[in-house]
């Protein structure tokens, strides 16, 4: 496979924006020496731009002695996909999520112009040991529905009617003013964040499942202006770092170090107590699935602060006793 070819080089990137610029409107040799800095070396412009005005690439026709337009018109130089370019979007699109995004007619384009282009990997390749097996069911063309009408809503700033699955089963209908979707990697599960209409204003924060959706509409109203400014909250970092201490047992320290590899942390060893101690610094919105994740390491690891956190996990565990045997005496 072809990784690299001439026409990807620097100075074919640079002459392709000037004809660009210059198919647009007149070009000034100093237009063409800015694009040069922008997009090559310092040096490019002595290399391209003689060849370019005198004629040696007869590219741009010289309207006076200095402007010069684009023999190509408005037509912009396109640069054809590398073999391996191809190889990775065709990888892409095994991914299960990937048509959510596309409609048919799109997705059928890019099946012609990828052809028999063979993938880089296979989508059975992967094993995700740290996700659950109840994720959405993105094959389902009501889903795919769903979402593209959640995308169109999102892209136009446009109210959505929604009729949700609550969690007892109950269908209900309500307008959302969407700001944002978000996916979770663990769950495998897609969210979508709204302003629920309440009492003839936009103002209950609201996070829906897509799984749940059981039909959606784009409406002709606009979103409120201020919606963004309303819906996002600042990112708060909790005040103190939570700090485990990792007995090593069972591949333990391994296990933490990719379960919390998206968290910022410090670990260092205890030579006294012959274990490790991690300080796992996070966001106060991930406070309950950071303590969920920690209670399903069972007793390879122990909470040593701060004393909030402490006293969540000790809430949450004698629930669980009290549920499955009844109160501590």
């Amino acid at each position: 496979m072809e990784l690299f070819h001439k026409i990807y080089s620097c100075y074919y990137n640079v002459v392709r924006h000037i004809l660009d610029r210059a198919g647009r409107d007149p070009i000034t040799r100093q237009d063409m020496e800015d694009i040069c800095r922008v997009y090559g070396f310092q040096e490019s412009s002595l290399s391209i731009i003689p060849k370019l005005t005198d004629g040696t690439w007869a590219l741009l026709d010289e309207k006076d002695k200095h402007t010069f337009t684009s023999r190509l018109g408005h037509a912009v130089p396109a640069i054809p996909l590398t073999n391996l370019q191809k190889a990775w979007l065709k990888s892409l699109m095994q991914d299960p999520r990937f048509r959510l995004f596309f409609t048919d007619r799109e997705i059928g384009l890019l099946d012609r112009e990828l052809g028999a282009c063979s993938s880089l990997y296979q989508e059975e390749n992967f094993y995700y040991y740290d996700r659950y097996r109840d994720g959405d069911s993105y094959a389902s063309g009501d889903y795919r529905k769903h979402f593209q009408a959640i995308l169109k809503a999102l892209r136009e700033e446009r109210i959505l009617l929604v009729a949700y699955e609550g969690k007892h089963g109950r269908v209900h209908s309500f307008e959302t003013a969407p700001y944002q979707l978000q996916y979770s990697s663990k769950d495998d599960k897609f969210r979508l964040c709204c302003l629920q209409l309440h009492r003839e204003t936009f103002s209950r924060n609201t996070i829906l499942n897509l799984g749940r959706i059981k039909d959606c509409h784009v409406t002709s109203r606009p979103c409120p202006p201020d919606l963004k400014a309303r819906s996002f909250q600042p990112v708060q970092k909790a005040a103190n770092p939570v700090v485990l201490e990792i007995s090593g047992e069972r591949n333990s320290l391994e296990r933490c170090m990719l379960h919390f590899a998206n968290y910022e942390k410090h670990t260092e060893y205890d030579e006294d107590k012959k274990c490790w101690v991690c300080s796992i610094y996070y966001d106060l919105a991930d406070e309950t699935e950071l303590l969920i994740d920690i209670l399903s390491f069972g007793p390879v690891v122990r909470v040593l602060g701060p004393p909030s956190f402490i006293r969540q996990i000790q809430k949450r565990v004698r629930r669980q006793h009290e549920l499955l045997y009844g109160e501590i005496t």
